[in-house]
């Protein structure tokens, strides 16, 4: 018998300033993920779309760590594959990052798995304390982690938009993998960089703090955003375990 139980919750939104929204999410069940397509004229739409859809499909075939990540790898071979055969000669290079939660095991054994591509996010929120449980990889993340930069240098930085890894621009990926004992009472949240670059993680602690269901914490975090200007498109999934 599953020693816990996970509700979830997510919205999407275009956010106040793009035109579309080139985000995508699952939630709901084991797995439940958040993609953030690049490309523009749809094709990061198209990019984030099919990296869920095929996420989805293919953890249903292996449900365990290692079907997670290599249900990463199918994702990164679905969009590359379609990038090169729908992009025209002018269009932009197209993918998409992808942040995921798959739980795996069984009984006494169950235990959650993160991955991610790209700085989409997966935080856990645990007796009051924000930590985070995925990896950025982008330009200013690398600075960080060399300690040429702050974090909070880092969010102000021009080259904070600048990725080093995403589904869809090469024949294969490592994603950073994460495991995680779950306990009763934490709150875990899923986000593409549209929260994050608007909301301050005080802000995100708060939220997730606050009274409500998984739905009730997703609307707040997703208003906020806008609220704080919302740049960009914005997507949270939020995970209850009880």
């Amino acid at each position: 018998m599953s020693t816990f139980t996970i509700e979830t919750a997510g919205v999407t939104d275009t956010g106040n300033v793009r035109p579309s929204n080139e985000d995508h999410y699952l939630a709901g069940g084991d797995l439940f993920a958040v993609a953030d397509g690049m490309g523009g004229l749809g094709n990061g739409e198209r990019a984030s779309r099919l990296a869920i859809e095929t996420l989805q499909e293919a953890f249903a075939e292996q449900p365990t760590a290692l079907g997670l990540v290599e249900a990463v790898a199918r994702a990164n071979t679905a969009v590359d594959e379609a990038a090169a055969a729908e992009s025209g000669p002018d269009d932009r290079p197209w993918g998409t990052t992808l942040a995921a939660v798959a739980r795996v095991g069984s009984g006494d054994e169950d235990r959650l798995v993160v991955v991610n591509v790209g700085d989409s996010r997966v935080y856990l929120f645990r007796d009051g304390v924000l930590t985070r449980l995925s990896s950025d990889h982008s330009r200013v993340a690398d600075l960080v982690r060399a300690g040429e930069i702050s974090e909070a240098e880092a969010a102000e930085h021009p080259e904070r938009h600048v990725l080093t890894l995403a589904l869809g621009v090469g024949a294969s990926v490592a994603p950073s993998v994460n495991h995680v004992r779950p306990q009763a009472g934490d709150r875990l949240l899923l986000c593409s960089d549209g929260l994050f670059n608007e909301v301050p993680s005080g802000e995100i602690a708060a939220a997730l703090g606050s009274d409500g269901r998984p739905g009730d914490v997703a609307d707040r975090l997703v208003a906020q955003a806008k609220a704080n200007g919302g740049g960009d498109n914005v997507t949270v999934v939020v995970a209850d375990v009880g």
